[in-house]
Formats: structure tokens, C-alpha cells, sequence
């Protein structure tokens, strides 16, 4: 995976910056790595409580129950292992693992939560027969029933990639009602947790986000690799424009938009249109709008070239300059870099992914974001510090 993010970087960057980005990554993991390890000495003498999370459905599905697993950890004091990450859980049978620090800083996020990489705890828990015993698995059996495939996944990908065996000590039953201190009691004696929670519990933490979960976003970023390439594409995205004339070769206020078609339409392609009109109507100014949408076809493109008043490129033509080197999972993680750079972002409700952008830039001060609204006579909302959350 590393090879196809370098390749990208051979296509657009001159060789002293490779050299520079590269000398950036590895100065980062290997502090990271002396940060950790001067950490794990320091605990010898102080007993550790590692809490492994189970995650659920699509990337940013798993972010959200990553982030509401590194609050537990804070709260409840454990070492969080940072679990694999998966493709879209839509196709059922991917069991690809995409490891979290490839894409987020690990530097940046052990500052607010101690961790372990699943690489470390695997070498440090697995023993000569190549089993890895984890001492408590703890879930909402009464909830989560139906959903012991993610579980099974996480499991089953662990075990073929370290060629280990998984198994656990003992089973521990968590009520429907679950709370922060439940999980503490029943833990008290676990030196290791495998925790399988539904995915709506604590769901006031991105409702209404309190010290912790702001917390935690802070100091979600992505790596600098990640970022240097992202950049690179934000430069090619006037060069994407089709039939487009010298004035448009180069913009001065990109605006990026996120459009939930496909699988779950959030708004339809007219409902966007309007939305950004009213924008443009109370004077947001943006020069190019990029718009993410891997579901756009060719009517929806014409209508929006029929009715904006700005030259935009969309996913499909990003995706098929970069598709010979990327695959669709770290397409998708660039992209959302792209939102995250961007001067101006536009969200739409009811969605993880623009969510997971929205939150970071507005607790990273990083540009202006607007919430589209589904109601078509009120403009977007402005999304404040003082009013930021996981807008449904």
C-alpha cells in the first residue's frame, strides 16, 4: 500500500521533496516508537488495562466508534490498542486490513490518550504456541446479536495476517443501558478488553461533545504524507476542468462539497444545487467547487453545469487521474484530506463522512464550514465551535 502512496508522490512531486516527505514520515514513526516505548517502561512498575474496540460498517462508521473508544480510554484510564480499519463493510466478503498509521499521526493522538499499535500488542501478548489469549470479551449480547459479523471479521483478519489463535478467558455480559462506570466495574479485573458495544451507545458524545470529544478530534490528523499529497492534488484540480478556458486554470477559493448519493440519498442533486445558491446568494465567494461524489452520472453533471455559476471538477474526474496508482480506500482518505485543506467546506446532514470533516476542521480552526439543510427555504448553517456536532 505504502508503494502505490509513493508512486503517487514520484508522478507529482520532484525527488528532494520525496526525499524530504519520506524523512518526515519515518523522523515521525520512529519518535512515536521511542515515545511509546519510554512509556511502556515507565508502566512495568503500573499495572495496564488494554482495551481493544470493536468497530462497525463503512471507514468514517469506524472512525466514530474509534474516537468514542479512545473517550472510554481516557475515562476509564486503559491503553487503547488501535484496531484495524476495513474497507466498506458493504462488500461483505473484503477482509482487507488498512492499518491507522498509514493515514493519522499516532505522535498526535498519544498525546491525549496512551495506546498501543496492534502490531506491539500482538508481539507483546502472543505466546511461544502462538496464541494470543485476551482476558475478558465484554458486549451488549442482548444488542448486538446480529451484528457478530464485525467481530468475527476483526478476529479472523488478526489471526490470518499474524498467523495467530485468538482466544479469550472469559465472557462478560453488558446491560442494554450501558454507562461509563458499568464498563469500569466489570473491567476492574481485566487485564485485556475485547469490547463489543452497539454502535448507538454514547452517541451523546458526538450529539452533544463535551471536553473529551473535542478533545480527541484535536488531535486527529492525518500524516504528512497523507497531507503533502493531498496538497499535490488540490494543485491538478483546475488542470481537471473540462473545456476550460485560461481564466479557469487557477483558483483562489476552492470550495470542497460532499454529496450522499448512492446507497442512502441524503438530498438530491437538485436539493445541492439550491443549497449552494443560497451560498452564493449571501455572498460566500469560493472561485472552483470540488465536489465528492463517487455516484454522479452523466445527468446529474449536466445539470450541474446547466445551473452553478462556478467551474467545478467532481470524484470521477479526480479518480481517474490518479486510479492507475490509488485504490478507492486511499482515494478516499485523500479526499477527504482535500476537505479538510480546503478554505470552505460544504457538509451535508445525515452522514459519517462529511462529519468526520467537519468536526476536525472546526475544532482544528482549519477554514469555514457550512451544514447543508434539508429544509429548502433555509440557507446552510455556519458551523461554530459553539455549535459544532454530528449533525442528523
Amino acid at each position: 500500500m505504502l508503494k502505490k502512496l509513493f508512486c503517487v508522490v514520484l508522478l507529482t512531486i520532484s525527488l528532494s521533496t520525496i526525499t524530504m516527505i519520506i524523512i518526515i514520515y519515518r523522523k515521525d514513526i520512529s519518535e512515536f516508537t521511542e515515545v511509546h516505548r519510554s512509556k511502556s517502561n515507565h508502566s512495568m512498575v503500573q499495572s495496564r488495562q488494554y482495551l481493544w474496540c470493536v468497530n462497525h460498517y463503512g471507514p468514517n462508521n469506524q472512525m466514530r466508534d474509534f474516537i468514542k473508544c479512545c473517550i472510554i480510554a481516557r475515562l476509564n484510564n486503559y491503553t487503547i490498542v488501535i484496531p484495524p480499519f476495513f474497507p466498506h463493510y458493504g462488500r461483505r466478503r473484503t477482509q482487507n486490513i488498512q492499518w491507522f498509521d498509514q493515514f493519522y499521526d499516532l505522535k498526535q493522538l498519544n498525546k491525549v490518550v496512551d495506546l498501543i499499535t496492534i502490531d506491539q500488542f500482538v508481539s507483546q501478548m502472543t505466546n511461544s504456541s502462538k496464541k494470543l489469549m485476551l482476558d475478558c470479551y465484554m458486549r451488549q449480547i442482548e444488542l448486538i446479536n446480529n451484528r457478530m459479523w464485525y467481530p468475527q471479521n476483526t478476529l479472523i483478519s488478526i489471526e490470518r495476517t499474524y498467523k495467530i489463535k485468538i482466544n479469550f478467558h472469559r465472557q462478560l455480559n453488558l446491560s442494554k443501558h450501558l454507562n461509563i462506570n458499568e464498563i469500569a466495574l466489570k473491567s476492574k479485573n481485566c487485564s485485556s478488553i475485547f469490547l463489543h458495544i452497539h454502535y448507538t451507545v454514547f452517541a451523546q458524545f458526538f450529539q452533544n461533545p463535551d471536553a473529551h470529544t473535542r478533545t480527541i478530534f484535536e488531535h486527529i490528523h492525518r500524516t504528512p504524507l497523507i497531507q503533502r499529497l493531498a496538497l499535490q492534488l488540490i494543485n491538478s484540480l483546475p488542470e481537471l476542468l473540462p473545456n476550460k478556458t485560461s481564466s479557469e486554470k487557477k483558483f483562489y477559493t476552492l470550495a470542497v462539497i460532499h454529496m450522499r448519493l448512492g446507497d442512502y440519498t441524503v438530498m438530491n442533486v437538485s436539493m445541492y444545487i439550491q443549497q449552494i445558491l443560497l451560498l452564493i446568494n449571501n455572498k460566500i465567494h469560493f472561485t472552483h467547487l470540488h465536489i465528492m461524489c463517487p455516484y454522479l452520472n452523466s445527468t446529474h453533471v449536466k445539470q450541474l453545469t446547466e445551473k452553478l455559476p462556478v467551474p467545478f471538477t467532481i470524484s470521477q474526474y479526480l479518480l481517474n487521474h490518479v486510479r492507475f496508482v490509488l485504490d478507492d480506500y486511499i482515494f478516499d482518505v485523500l479526499e477527504q484530506e482535500i476537505a479538510y485543506q480546503a478554505p470552505i467546506f460544504l457538509a451535508s446532514p445525515w452522514t459519517t463522512y462529511s462529519a468526520t470533516i467537519l468536526m476536525q476542521k472546526v475544532l482544528h480552526n482549519k477554514g469555514v464550514v457550512y451544514i447543508l439543510s434539508r429544509n429548502m427555504k433555509q440557507p446552510p448553517i455556519l458551523v461554530t465551535k459553539k455549535n459544532v456536532r454530528y449533525f442528523q
